[in-house]
Order: structure tokens, then C-alpha cells, then sequence
């Protein structure tokens, strides 16, 4: 993985109450979108890679183009695994500005497997291999990791409220001992 590559997931656009779900300070849909994005574009060069993990927007596709708009404010070379609320056809997500789009994702790294996958209750995919690293969404607030002991990163906006570097991740799991 390069190191200006970044994660990130469950920016919920034009999902209004997610506000009040997850206590996002935001007096409303406009401003939320456009504080994540200043937050995104503060760490994000136009270059970076972006690993979304799920949940882009809360639209139809029948708004795309205005889901396009807002995601085309975000900087960066950015990729969707797949969430629960993403539901549109893979091309119409490619047409809204993602290069790539996966229902998971994974890859390796110094002997580590890292497995992009938007819930962690899929966790059960790598529970057995010590040498794996689940990178989730989904779960918005309801915890940043479990490590050590199952080796699951949240890396969504909810708990970092920007996109995580990879070399973040990899502190992170030094820091709990897990490399």
C-alpha cells in the first residue's frame, strides 16, 4: 500500500438524521457536508488514494448527479467498498467519481492481510488468522478498534472524523502490539 493512502467511511450524504444518531455537531445537512469535507481536504491531496469503506450516501440513484456534485468536493483518487446503504449499480458509483468499486477489498502488507469490509460482524472471515487486519465501517461511534484481541479498526467519520493514513493504522496497531 502507498504510503499516501488513506480510509475512511460512513459519510452518510444527505442522510440528514445522522446527525442525531451518531451527535454530529452540525446545525444541518449543508453544514455537515461541508465541514467533512474541509476535514477531508485538510489531510487529502488531490493524488492520495482513498479507500471509502461503505455507506457514500443516503440518495437513490435517481440523484446521482447531485451525489456526484458533493462527492466530487472531496480531494483524492478515491475507491468504495461497498456498504449496507450503498445500493446503486457499480457503474453508477464509478460515474459519481470512484475509480474502482468492490463489495471487499483486501491486500497485504509486511506479512499482514488487510481485509477492507464495511461490517465488522463479518469478522468472522479472518478471526483465525493472527496475521489479519479487519479495516471496517458501519459501526459509526460505537467503538474506534478492538485491539488487540480482534484486530478491527473502525475508520469511520464518526470516531476519527477525517480519513485515517495507513501509517496511522500501522501506529495504532503497534501502540496495541498487534505488529
Amino acid at each position: 500500500m502507498k504510503p499516501n493512502t488513506y480510509f475512511v467511511a460512513d459519510w452518510h450524504l444527505f442522510h440528514d438524521a445522522i446527525r442525531f444518531y451518531c451527535n454530529r455537531p452540525y446545525k444541518d445537512i449543508n453544514q455537515m457536508h461541508k465541514m467533512m469535507q474541509f476535514k477531508h481536504n485538510q489531510v487529502i491531496s488531490p493524488k492520495d488514494e482513498v479507500w471509502n469503506i461503505g455507506d457514500v450516501a443516503m440518495l437513490s440513484s435517481e440523484y446521482a448527479r447531485k451525489v456526484a456534485k458533493e462527492i466530487s468536493k472531496f480531494n483524492g483518487i478515491k475507491h468504495l467498498v461497498l456498504g449496507n446503504h450503498d445500493e446503486w449499480r457499480t457503474h453508477s458509483y464509478e460515474n459519481a467519481g470512484f475509480w474502482t468499486v468492490h463489495t471487499a477489498f483486501w491486500f497485504q502488507h509486511e506479512g499482514l492481510t488487510f481485509y477492507l469490509i464495511h461490517d465488522p460482524a463479518k469478522y468472522t472471515i479472518i478471526q483465525n488468522d493472527p496475521k489479519a487486519i479487519m479495516l471496517c465501517g458501519h459501526i459509526h461511534n460505537l467503538f474506534k478498534h478492538l485491539l488487540p484481541e480482534k484486530r478491527i479498526i473502525n475508520v469511520g467519520v464518526d470516531v476519527w472524523e477525517k480519513p485515517v493514513s495507513f501509517g496511522e493504522i500501522l501506529s495504532l496497531l503497534k501502540e496495541h502490539n498487534v505488529i
